[in-house]
């Protein structure tokens, strides 16, 4: 009998595939998919208990684990291994989240809607499996099965540039992949696990060398660090989500990027703990750089779209740098920090997608005074940008917060880096949105209207999460804070 994690996992194939076949009631079958899935995930957080510690072998045991073989050779087992804890079910519940948010906000799709919904549910397909995999085998297929949806959606429905844009993130992420891989690989290996299990790579790993931890961390560091992305690997990022289409920048900020540092957590934090303490230094380097550059490059832009795409750069360093500090509320931090960067990101490209389509323009400098005209999208725009800045009682402020106690508990007054740059977020987001919203009215068509209904409602979602999650953020934390990460700091 199959458990309830697998249950979810058929309901998305059965549902994607309907929804490829389904022609002009697509959007229908798309949406009433992601409802029950979105169900099921609800199902998920009231039914789930602590994940403990396995007495006798030291493993950390999953919720709603199922394992089952899948290849079995002399010397290895490959099996069919899924289960969920405190760090990956957040992810689980964005997912969820997300999927919904994506077919309502896009509901009025007309180039080739079955082609369009049925690739959201793939997307969103692969990066549940990713979540809820726990053998590396079967975690690569379906980390390589989300590139493939977001390939045709930047690729056939993005701007002037889509096939340069898709083309450039499928070589960037497919490559880091391969590497991220041959690393896992690598683990299972040298370490003589007798599967690719994760309760066999946690156990065996301690035994590896430490040169060998190192260069192995070192090669997942890169897989999952691209995906990120982290500098100077960030190149492709800009470029996909501004000739992306509005639902598939969604996905590309609020869950891909995800991956990686999911990913980076999974199996390498946890994997591999001496080998990322002994390249923390490089990590705290690059994080510092990413947090730095993604802010001033945000400075620096007029496209709102690009803007925001730079920024979620500055955002993924102060994420690599709570993973950095390795320590238990560090972790609570970054997964924090990615779920609110999940909501929040998504709130922002839907803007950045309904400002598009309503004045004709992204450019904040020459698209300005749009609240008389458009009150609602302009409420969205003003929660968005100050739930990215870090403002009190939204989404991101209890995730930031809690990532510069870790930095301040590990780094001391290196804190202060990402604390100033914080100066610079502020700067972009108040300069957008006085530009963008207040002042006379610029370039704003007559004929321009507020929000349709349907993208009013996909927004309101977003930033009612966003309300709550900041004022409540027990909600997450009190899941985060039992995942079964031992012998952390």
């Amino acid at each position: 009998m199959i458990g309830v994690l697998s249950e979810l996992l058929l309901l998305l194939v059965g549902g994607t595939l309907l929804t490829f076949a389904a022609g002009r009631v697509a959007r229908w079958v798309a949406l009433g998919t992601s409802l029950l899935f979105l169900f099921g995930v609800a199902y998920l957080l009231s039914a789930f208990s602590w994940p403990l510690l396995n007495p006798s072998t030291g493993v950390p045991q999953f919720a709603f684990s199922e394992s089952a073989p899948w290849v079995s050779l002399p010397w290895l087992t490959i099996n069919y291994s899924v289960g969920v804890d405190g760090i990956s079910l957040p992810f689980v519940l964005l997912t969820a989240i997300l999927q919904i948010v994506t077919v309502v906000y896009t509901f009025e799709e007309t180039k080739r809607p079955s082609a369009w919904f049925g690739l959201v549910l793939l997307t969103c397909l692969g990066c549940y499996g990713v979540f809820i995999s726990l053998d590396i085998l079967q975690f690569f297929l379906f980390w390589e099965a989300v590139l493939i949806p977001m390939f045709f959606m930047i690729g056939y429905w993005g701007g002037l540039r889509r096939r340069y844009a898709a083309l450039k993130f499928f070589i960037y992420t497919h490559v880091a992949s391969v590497v991220m891989l041959i690393s896992l690989f690598g683990v299972a290996f040298y370490s003589h696990a007798t599967s690719f299990d994760f309760a066999s790579l946690y156990a065996s790993a301690p035994a590896l060398a430490g040169t060998t931890q190192v260069f192995l961390f070192l090669g997942l560091f890169f897989g999952f660090g691209v995906k990120f992305p982290i500098v100077p690997f960030h190149t492709w990022l800009p470029d996909a989500h501004v000739e992306a289409p509005t639902g598939g920048s969604v996905l590309l900020a609020g869950l891909l990027l995800k991956l990686g540092g999911y990913g980076l957590i999974r199996w390498g934090l946890e994997v591999l703990p001496n080998g990322l303490e002994h390249v923390a230094p490089l990590l705290y380097a690059v994080a510092f750089a990413s947090i730095i550059w993604g802010a001033f490059l945000s400075l620096s832009q007029r496209d709102l779209k690009r803007m925001v795409a730079y920024s979620s750069i500055n955002h993924m360093g102060i994420v690599l740098l709570a993973i950095a500090v390795y320590s238990q509320l560090g972790v609570i931090a970054a997964v924090l920090l990615m779920f609110a960067h999940g909501i929040v990101s998504a709130l922002l490209f839907m803007v950045a997608g309904s400002v598009h389509h309503t004045f004709g323009s992204r450019d904040i400098v020459t698209v300005n005074g749009i609240t008389p005209t458009t009150p609602v999208l302009a409420t969205m725009t003003m929660v968005g940008a100050l739930a990215s800045l870090g403002l009190p009682a939204l989404i991101s402020f209890p995730a930031e917060f809690l990532a510069f106690l870790a930095t301040w508990d590990r780094l001391g007054y290196w804190v202060l880096v990402p604390l100033l740059v914080l100066v610079v977020t502020a700067g972009f987001y108040i300069w957008m949105m006085q530009r963008l919203l207040f002042g006379p009215p610029r370039s704003v068509p007559a004929d321009a209207h507020d929000l349709p209904s349907y993208e009013a409602i996909a927004m309101g979602m977003l930033v009612a999460l966003t309300v709550l999650y900041g004022i409540l953020p027990g909600l997450l934390t009190n899941l985060i804070v039992h995942a079964p990460i031992y012998g952390l700091p």
